[in-house]
């Protein structure tokens, strides 16, 4: 009887504690954006390669919109294919709630780059798929 409560118990806590770890990540995300978006914007602006890079997810992570690109062949397209107006624009539109895999998440109000909370960090993730 005693180990039937004691599980019932543990379930409970685990049952509770889900919810609460859910709305402390949005918690920290919400108080980490305006910091993360700052620092982005800056970046872009600025055609800053290597502070874009900083701000993007990992390797595995990163995904550029349907090409097959690493992180530095895509800053590299930036440059070459002349985006950096167009991330300019994109960053001007802002940015809106998105469900990134059930983690906190961010995308350009016109819908093209998207971001993601991962280990209590924003990240770039790239641009939207087509």
């Amino acid at each position: 009887m005693k180990k039937t409560h004691f599980l019932s118990f543990t379930f409970l806590v685990v049952v509770m504690l889900i919810p609460a770890s859910a709305f402390a990540q949005k918690s920290a995300a919400d108080k980490s954006w305006n910091t993360f978006w700052t620092q982005f914007t800056s970046a872009v602006n600025k055609k800053s390669k290597p502070a874009v890079k900083r701000l993007m997810a990992s390797e595995k992570d990163f995904s550029s919109g349907g090409g097959m690109e690493d992180r530095d062949g895509w800053l590299q397209l930036v440059d070459k294919q002349r985006w950096w107006d167009d991330l300019q624009r994109d960053v001007k539109s802002g940015t809106k709630s998105y469900d990134y895999d059930g983690k906190p998440g961010r995308v350009t109000r016109n819908n093209t780059l998207i971001f993601a909370f991962i280990g209590g960090r924003w990240r770039f993730m790239g641009p939207m798929g087509d």
